[in-house]
């Protein structure tokens, strides 16, 4: 906003509005040259601006010659006079620290209730968009239902805690401390007795009960910690479970929370509202807390035209700083038009450089990020330029889909010099990130001693009314009974229990005043607050609003989901991802039929209506590995970062020693191998699993740690599309005795160890992750070319690229080039890939055939060689049992 617009000075006042524009800043005309004294000189402006606005209010206050003009209707969006966030202000976050300084906060107050009139644009489209997704919600959680009953009413005891779904004669205690004022306990098997392997991870739901969930009634928690030894899991107000004690056995369930989907289904309502009336409301000591977005055209444009405004202004808040918004528009050029003072931004190619602006001059944004383009690093220089150089105000809220990728996050702007807080609530925070969390920075706020005093004030007392109220009881029954002379005794009981209530209450109000203040304090001053999208949904962050919203990982989150962060007030958003890889998992096949599993991120770039940008250069892979993604998935758009200026291949990218990857006439390895081998599958639990392919991969993983001694078992990781498979895999490398026993006779102990460190996970679990070497377990090997749950393109694309130097693919050539799969018009297409990636191999030489002999010598060379006597597994014979 330009100083003029402050001016709104009555014609008939003789004051000419552009003329004291003039004087102000003639005087220093031409000798701007920083940031910063741009900076200087707006505030310095708007003070002399405000100071003659008032000097001339008081000269013409009662004068009769003044005749004050007609006030305009009001508009049907009415804005404030002066806006609620200023972008040409500098950061609190970049003000020198003042531990004890006490910043002035608005009190923060719910919003009007006020929605969208039949009338108002838009009503009918938001109406139709949420009886939509308010539907497919409601199918997906019946869909969860059913399976979580079905797994508890079919599987038995010992199948559920063999699948890591329950674990059993848990020994328990309450912690002192509260969990964001909830209790909070921990479940053990016993001092140093380690846990079983499961599937309980932090933020997930928790069934306890005694002895079934089905025939108790459990009380719910969720997960906020976990450790090899322990969980500890929080609960809401349950008086009846808050009160039981502890002692005894405990069953725990991995259940599902319907939390998510209620802040999705919140997320959705907040499009009725009008956040411009919610920011018109003015005053000095209080502010609503806004609820919705200035983005409801974009959101809704594809779902109905008919409410759209073609006029509408594309570039966002940054418009209103001119340094920033010049930069913005220059570099996203092809050709940038660079000025002297331009921010060097170092280690960025073109189009990254053109993505920042991108994100930094539209309102809305779309930028696509294949496997290995740098999208995390792009997202990270986009804020340190917002916030270290251009020194921006008011936090910028980054969120992702996953607890892992806020983690990479956090790490990356701690690096770069940019102030994070990372709020997670029964999320997994790495414990190195512990100084960058919301609850660390809480416990040191200056404010923090006395906010814990007042709250062990309040148990006390809470105590007091608890051991009162008992004895009241007991003396009320003794009144009950006739015996007299002991009514006004109770009387007096009552009283005191009265006034201590209402010390309480008011001890509450305080602690929540203090908390409040701390609160706004820390995340004020924070550059980056960092969160999942679901948890941006945390009633901690009201204490704030955030008008720039970047959504990393959008092409996994479904469009309910994707709406949580931004609908804080947001009118400047960014959203990251890639619709060709993961898509948001789904559990229903309604909801699936009726696109919940398409994010919102692909539903804007396939309507082609948002500006987007794909990042084009990939610096993780091997060129060898990379090839056939980019053929299949990016149209040969993606291109090799990962050669020298002569077209060498980098030498940290040299494929690994392994009996399978064999020497071509130039002496050069290959990067990628197909181990086809003749082992079918069978079925388990209505998943697949090949126990030959198994032992396959153990060969291949014990290959690679003898002949690659700079390898780790940190550097291999082994994916598979089957749970089945997983925990088949799991239990050969971190339980089975017997390959224990010939992993430390080949390896030796110290190296046999590291087979630990290897991760097994689904496609799913390694997104956004990568690994000098992945081992991918297709598992699928039968004679009619099923393939199932196989048969997704957006899985095989990031199975195929999360390995940089090397890529072992173990399967059957024959059924993949068949290739069938009928269920459904998605799934065909992901048929029609591997059936494409089968071919390639075969084109290119890739595919090893291994039987006989060869598998012989793959499966036991290695332990012939180190025992010089008859392997480990009996009759020489491929086991199909561990």
């Amino acid at each position: 906003m330009h100083a003029e617009s402050y001016l709104n000075v009555p014609e008939k006042s003789g004051i000419r509005g552009d003329a004291i524009v003039t004087i102000l800043t003639g005087t220093v005309r031409g000798h701007v040259t920083t940031a910063r004294s741009v900076r200087k000189l707006r505030k310095n402006l708007d003070f002399l601006l405000y100071l003659i606005l008032f000097l001339h209010s008081l000269v013409h206050a009662g004068s009769p010659s003044y005749d004050p003009p007609t006030p305009d209707p009001p508009e049907v969006d009415p804005v404030p006079i002066r806006p609620r966030f200023d972008w040409r202000l500098r950061a609190i976050s970049r003000e020198k620290a003042k531990p004890d300084k006490k910043r002035k906060h608005k009190r923060r107050i719910a919003p009007q209730q006020t929605v969208l009139q039949e009338h108002e644009p838009y009503y009918h489209t938001v109406h139709r968009y949420s009886e939509h997704f308010n539907g497919l919600l409601d199918a997906e959680i019946a869909a969860e239902e059913a399976v979580l009953h079905q797994r508890l009413s079919t599987w038995s005891t010992e199948r559920l805690s063999e699948e890591g779904y329950c674990l059993t004669d848990m020994t328990a205690f309450w912690l002192e401390e509260k969990h964001f004022g909830r209790r909070t306990a921990t479940f053990t098997r016993g001092p140093g007795v380690q846990l079983p392997e499961n599937r309980f991870e932090s933020g997930t739901q928790v069934l306890v009960s005694r002895i079934d969930p089905l025939k108790d009634e459990p009380a719910k928690g969720s997960l906020i910690s976990r450790t090899p030894l322990q969980l500890k899991v929080s609960f809401p107000d349950q008086v009846e479970f808050d009160s039981v004690e502890l002692d005894g056995a405990w069953r725990l369930d991995l259940g599902h929370s319907s939390l998510v989907h209620n802040r999705m289904r919140e997320a959705i309502s907040h499009l009725h509202r009008n956040v411009r009336s919610q920011e018109a409301v003015m005053a000095t000591d209080r502010e609503e807390i806004l609820n919705g977005t200035h983005l409801r055209d974009v959101v809704l444009r594809g779902k109905d035209q008919g409410d759209m405004d073609e006029n509408v202004e594309t570039s966002g808040v940054f418009r209103d700083n001119q340094l920033i918004y010049s930069w913005a528009k220059r570099y996203m050029r092809p050709n940038p038009v660079v000025v002297e003072g331009d921010p060097v931004i170092d280690g960025l190619n073109a189009t990254q450089v053109r993505a920042m602006a991108q994100m930094i001059g539209e309102r809305f944004s779309l930028v696509q990020g294949p496997p290995g383009t740098g999208k995390t690093k792009t997202i990270i220089e986009t804020i340190k330029l917002l916030k270290v150089h251009f020194e921006t105000p008011q936090p910028i809220l980054v969120c992702t889909y996953t607890n892992v990728a806020v983690d990479n996050l956090v790490e990356g702007f701690v690096a770069a010099g940019v102030k994070p807080i990372r709020v997670a609530f029964g999320g997994k925070t790495r414990a190195s990130l512990e100084p960058y969390t919301y609850e660390y920075k809480m416990q040191n706020h200056p404010l923090y001693p006395q906010a814990e005093q007042v709250s062990e004030t309040i148990k006390q007392l809470e105590g007091e009314v608890k051991d009162t109220s008992i004895r009241a009881k007991e003396l009320a029954k003794k009144v009950n009974d006739g015996r007299t002379g002991l009514a006004q005794r109770l009387d007096g009981m009552l009283t005191a229990i009265a006034k201590r209530e209402d010390r309480i209450q008011a001890k509450k109000a305080h602690w929540y005043a203090m908390t409040q203040q701390m609160t706004k304090d820390v995340l004020g001053e924070a550059d980056v607050i960092c969160t999942t999208c679901l948890t941006a949904a945390s009633r901690v962050l009201e204490a704030t609003d955030f008008p720039v919203v970047f959504l990393d990982e959008a092409s996994m989150s479904t469009e309910p989901a994707s709406l949580v962060p931004l609908m804080k007030g947001s009118r400047h958003v960014a959203l990251i991802g890639d619709h060709k890889q993961l898509p948001p998992v789904i559990v229903s096949q309604i909801a699936k039929s009726n696109q919940l599993d398409r994010s919102l991120f692909e539903r804007l770039i396939v309507e082609g209506i948002v500006p987007s940008i794909m990042l084009d250069i990939q610096y993780r892979m091997h060129p060898a590995i990379s090839a056939f993604p980019s053929l299949e998935f990016y149209g040969t758009s993606l291109l090799d970062g990962t050669v020298d200026s002569g077209g060498n291949i980098l030498s940290r990218l040299a494929p690994p020693n392994s009996q399978h990857l064999t020497k071509d006439g130039n002496g050069d390895r290959p990067s990628v191998v197909f181990l086809d081998h003749a082992g079918e599958e069978s079925s388990k639990d209505r998943s697949r699993v090949n126990w030959n392919e198994a032992h396959i991969v153990a060969s291949v993983v014990e290959d690679l740690l003898l002949t690659n001694p700079e390898l780790t078992g940190d550097d291999i990781g082994i994916i598979a599309p089957y749970a089945a498979q997983i925990s088949l895999l799991t239990r050969l490398f971190n339980v089975n005795a017997r390959y224990r026993q010939r992993f430390e006779v080949v390896l030796g102990e110290h190296r046999a160890m590291q087979i630990r460190d290897i991760e097994i996970k689904t496609v799913d679990g390694f997104e956004g992750r990568e690994k000098e070497i992945i081992i991918f377990s297709t598992v699928r090997n039968n004679a009619g070319g099923h393939i199932g749950f196989l048969a997704d393109r957006g899985r095989l694309n990031v199975g195929l690229t999360r390995a940089k130097r090397g890529l072992f693919i173990v399967g059957s050539i024959s059924t993949l080039r068949m290739g069938r799969s009928v269920e459904t018009a998605k799934e065909e297409t992901g048929a029609v890939a591997w059936r494409n990636f089968a071919q390639y191999l075969v084109k290119e030489g890739r595919v090893s055939r291994i039987g006989g002999m060869k598998l012989q010598q793959a499966i036991y060379g290695h332990l012939r060689a180190a025992r010089r006597d008859p392997p480990l597994l009996d009759s020489g014979v491929v086991e199909t049992r561990i």
